[in-house]
Formats: C-alpha cells, structure tokens, sequence
C-alpha cells in the first residue's frame, strides 16, 4: 500500500496476518496518481506490478508502537508551533488591513498588544484581532503542554539525552531527530541521511549535458529535519564559545567562498554527527566529532 496517514494503523492491523507489510512512498509512484485512468483496482494492480518488479521505494515504519507513538506526540508539538506562526502572520495581516503597520514582535506580548489594539479606528475590528489573540494565547498553552508530555515520553530514550548535549541542538532538536529517523540502521551511509534530511544535492543532466546548476532536491526528505538542521546551525554560530560546528562553518566558508554552500556543509555535519552518535552509542566529543 501507499504511505498515507493511515498506513502506520493498517500495517499493525496486518501484521499478525500476513508475512510482510510493505508501504510504498507515493511520491516515487506518481505515475500511478497521473495517470487518467484513476480506479481503486487498478491502483492495487500497478502497486503489486511495483513490488513484483522491485521498483517501489519503500516507507520504513519502526515495528515499535512507543515509538509510534512518540513520533506522533513530536509532531502534534511542531504543529502546535506551526499554528503559532500563522495565527502570528494573520493577526499582523488584520492590522494591516485597518492601516496599522505593526514590527518586531511586541505587538503578539501582553502590553504591546494593547497599545497596538488602541491604534485601530473600527470597534468591530478590533473585537476580531482581540479573538484572534485569545486562539494565541490557548495554541501557546497547549503547546506548553505538547512541549512537557513530548519531553516526558523522550526519557525511555537514551540517545535523546546524548543529542541535548551537541551544541546548538537543545530537547526540541533532541526529540525531532530521535523521533523522525526512528533508528540509524535504517541508513546505510550518512548521504542516504542527507537526502531524508532534505540536504541531498540534485544535478540532472541528459545525454550527458547538465541540466540546469546543481541545486538542493526540494521535492523529497523530512522538513522537520531540515529546519533541526537549520536551528542547530544557527545556534552553533551565534554562541559565543568554540565549537566544532562553528570550525567546520569557517573552514568550509574559506574554501568555498559562498555562505550558502558552507552553511549546507555545516547542516550536514551535524546531522551526520548525531547519526554516528546514536549507530556507535557514545558521547559528543568535539576532538572525536569527525564523521567519515
């Protein structure tokens, strides 16, 4: 079957009735979902040809259901954060529509809010931009309880703990790791870990003329890891001590004199630095950081 939000249900439902549960990425079967000839037959058709052939790219699901489960409790806090940010942009979108240009952040907290609401002419609209504050205000409260039971549920897990020392990584970043890659040996070289972390390089070419600059594939990999990765670097950069991400940064920024492709360097590393902590089971050491 194709990965879907119900695949990681049904194939716990199959389990015990069948000798293997396979879950195929519908992104590599897209010719499947084109085609014009949409029927449920044929689809479960060309899915068997798939797997008879060995052409489908197979989801993995852990066999674990606490790990199911954590990985669930990890997304409900990223959605959480996630509405956040929209309600954020729509309630500064609803001052703009009444003329009023708000900045920076002051205007979300308990006393810019009020100075920022005394602004707008139309009692009406403001009772709107007051609704759309209190929803604030309850998402920043359930995600203070997703961000406690998601810490709460990570303490089964060792590797957790290790990954909350690297720097710039924090239990946020900890968690998203542990959570979305589920075991290292799923992974058979870190550049299998880059692409699933959506910072694998596509260069497509035809007859052998390159098609276009090489550039990142936006099109697979986990988006919550990428963004770790992204964090994880800027928090490695803006402290003030030493560290080994901060060395590979400079380094990789005097070799390649471009601020971009050192800063994808860096993300690299550090993903690849957690995966050899948790695959070897040991401790970050920044002399012992290297990762072949």
């Amino acid at each position: 079957m194709e990965a879907s939000e119900l695949a990681g249900w049904m194939r716990q439902v199959l389990l015990p009735h069948v000798h293997r549960v396979v879950v195929s990425d519908p992104k590599q079967n897209s010719w499947i979902a084109k085609d014009p000839r949409k029927e449920d037959s044929v689809d479960a058709f060309k899915l068997a040809w798939l797997l008879r052939m060995g052409k489908f790219c197979e989801v993995y699901y852990d066999p674990s259901v606490d790990r199911a489960v954590f990985k669930q409790a990890v997304r409900h806090h990223d959605d959480m954060r996630d509405r956040q940010a929209k309600l954020k942009v729509k309630i500064k979108a609803r001052y703009r529509m009444q003329g009023v240009i708000p900045r920076g952040q002051a205007v979300f907290g308990p006393r810019g809010r009020k100075t920022w609401l005394e602004q707008v002419p139309s009692a009406d609209a403001r009772i709107c931009i007051e609704q759309l504050y209190s929803l604030l205000d309850y998402t920043l409260k359930i995600e203070e309880e997703a961000y406690g039971h998601m810490v709460r549920l990570a303490k089964q897990y060792p590797e957790i703990g290790r990954f909350d020392r690297v720097p710039g990584v924090g239990p946020i970043g900890a968690c998203r790791f542990s959570a979305y890659i589920q075991t290292p040996r799923r992974f058979s070289s870190k550049r299998k870990l880059w692409r699933y972390c959506g910072l694998a390089v596509s260069d497509r070419s035809s007859d052998g003329k390159p098609l276009g600059r090489p550039r990142l594939d936006r099109w697979s990999g986990c988006p919550p890891l990428k963004d770790l990765s992204y964090k994880a670097f800027l928090g490695t950069q803006l402290t003030k001590n030493d560290n080994l991400f901060k060395r590979t940064f400079a380094q990789a920024l005097k070799t390649t004199k471009n601020r971009t492709h050192a800063r994808l360097t860096t993300q690299r590393k550090i993903v690849a630095v957690l995966w050899a902590m948790w695959r070897d089971e040991t401790e970050f050491q920044d002399d012992l950081g290297k990762v072949r």
